[in-house]
């Protein structure tokens, strides 16, 4: 006996996609990437208004499985899916958070900051080569690893995952804030000098 055979409607809002292609990359039978305007696209999708689509998929359990975790795979839920046996949502666009605690940042760079006892970063921006390079330093001016990279992503994701640094979790935070900084000013030609905020750097052209 064959088993029987599921319904889903996929409804896709393109305006908040950001081009991850995490459910193309899950299951591209389903969803496709336009590579020029860097987005999702809901294969065989018909457009419900301006920019949203929707499809209905229908198969066995394993298809229905692998089209809904494609579509709840979106980091900034672009997907809603509804079972068209049930009614019900699989895969909903709203966060819930109403339980949540919320926690007020508070940050006193005097009294929170703590070195860590590995080492530190010496960040800089190569304008020839349009990359940026990170140095690790396990005491003062003896760089252990550098890492060289064009994008934030790829130089931290390499930092945390490739080395055997094993810093403090605020570390990493700090080096991500710096990363995003030195692009910026890579991006927009200015002059970046670690630790300085942003605003003191827009006041300096390479």
């Amino acid at each position: 006996m064959s088993e029987e055979t599921q319904k889903i409607r996929i409804v896709f809002d393109e305006a908040k996609c950001i081009g991850s292609a995490a459910c193309f990359k899950a299951n591209p039978n389903v969803f496709g990437f336009d590579e020029k305007r860097q987005t999702a696209i809901l294969l065989n999708g018909k457009k419900a208004n301006e920019r949203v689509f929707e499809t209905i998929i229908s198969g066995d359990a394993q298809r229905i499985k692998s089209a809904t975790d494609a579509a709840a795979s979106c980091p900034v839920n672009a997907f809603v899916v509804t079972s068209l046996d049930s009614g019900k949502t699989i895969v909903s666009d709203t966060i819930n958070g109403n339980s949540a605690p919320t926690l007020h940042a508070v940050y006193d760079d005097q009294k929170d900051f703590i070195l860590d006892d590995k080492g530190y970063f010496l960040i800089r921006v190569n304008y020839n080569m349009k990359e940026i390079e990170v140095g690790f330093c396990n005491e003062k001016n003896n760089v252990v690893v550098k890492v060289v990279g064009k994008m934030p992503i790829g130089i931290y994701h390499t930092i945390a995952t490739k080395t055997n640094l094993e810093l403090r979790k605020e570390h990493y935070a700090y080096l991500g804030r710096e990363l995003e900084k030195a692009y910026h000013c890579l991006m927009t030609n200015l002059e970046y000098v670690q630790d300085d905020e942003l605003h003191e750097m827009k006041k300096r052209k390479v």
